[in-house]
């Protein structure tokens, strides 16, 4: 007996591929966004479709998934960018310390040029620390006729940072507050 087209059972619409796609995009985390936005629109096409698209649930499913994803991948964004940001931040100012020490030299040279010895009087070299704020604390720890040795030692957030400088012209990191490298 076969039977009539009453008896068939209807067809299942076929599932929007962007719900699928949005689905799969909640289990990657750098798409996020993508996911949600994904599943939105996944969501409205299938509502407009007048029931020629299923996927309805797995839209919906996608759409709480990234919306769940959303704060832990922020996290993990953050547990990135902000170490890294606070690395550069640190580096960047120790720029004043390797450029005032680089002018500190000059100074020193000029005044051997005069006198035939350096100095540890940082009045004697007329030098000033450049910039807006001043970081570290300038130094002459050793000055005969043969050479000088000068140190920049950080103060306030930069305290325990400290930059050397000789008449080789030889700038170190003698102490380094920033966790990876100076230079």
């Amino acid at each position: 007996m076969s039977q009539g087209p009453e008896h068939q059972q209807p067809q299942k619409p076929p599932t929007s591929t962007l719900a699928i796609v949005s689905l799969i995009t909640s289990f990657l985390c750098w798409p996020v966004f993508l996911g949600l936005i994904l599943g939105i629109v996944s969501l409205v096409r299938i509502n407009k479709s007048d029931g020629k698209l299923g996927g309805k649930t797995l839209a919906i499913i996608a759409i709480v998934m990234n919306l769940c994803l959303i704060p832990t991948c922020g996290g993990i964004y953050a547990a990135i960018a902000i170490p890294n940001f606070i690395m550069f931040q640190c580096r960047s100012k120790q720029s004043e310390a390797k450029g005032n020490l680089k002018a500190l030299h000059v100074a020193e040279e000029l005044y051997r040029g005069d006198k035939d010895s350096y100095t540890q009087d940082l009045g004697a070299l007329e030098f000033k620390p450049m910039g807006q704020t001043i970081r570290y604390d300038y130094v002459v720890v050793e000055a005969s006729r043969e050479g000088f040795r000068a140190e920049a030692r950080g103060k306030g957030d930069m305290a325990g940072d400290v930059w050397a400088i000789t008449n080789a012209n030889d700038v170190q990191n003698v102490q380094n507050k920033c966790r990876s490298g100076g230079d």
